[in-house]
């Protein structure tokens, strides 16, 4: 199982192209900060950043984007990302659970992932394909 830091850098390589909207390094329609609010999943908010923070400048030196880190703990957490769809003020990125995923999307909360969005990050040729009729165990 992949870490929560590597899941969210691939989160925010696949997001930054398509992102900048909520970030405040957006220049000529290219985003070169992202915000990012990373929802508190060691046993203190220092911890996570502790561990996300290397990932996150991995990411910078890799593409030459920034990423502005917020660890917000759980208990705040859904009020910050409904204040933010309601006022468009919201992050680039955000990593959240899928318990609030359905509530969150009624909301428009979150951004479409539909062949606009896939063309702004490269097309579908950089995503793997599903596997139809596979399980998980």
């Amino acid at each position: 199982m992949k870490s929560p830091a590597v899941a969210s850098i691939a989160l925010l390589a696949v997001t930054a192209a398509a992102c900048g909207s909520g970030g405040d390094g957006a220049t000529s329609g290219t985003a070169r900060t992202l915000t990012y609010w990373a929802s508190n999943q060691a046993a203190s908010i220092e911890l996570d950043r502790k561990v996300l923070q290397p990932e996150l400048d991995k990411f910078e030196q890799q593409t030459g984007i920034k990423v502005n880190l917020e660890v917000i703990p759980w208990s705040d957490l859904q009020n910050r990302i409904l204040n933010a769809a309601a006022s468009g003020q919201g992050p680039d990125v955000v990593n959240i659970g899928n318990t609030w995923s359905a509530s969150l999307q009624a909301t428009g909360a979150f951004v479409g992932f539909d062949d606009g969005t896939l063309a702004k990050v490269g097309g579908k040729d950089r995503f793997l394909a599903s596997r139809s009729g596979s399980t998980r165990s």
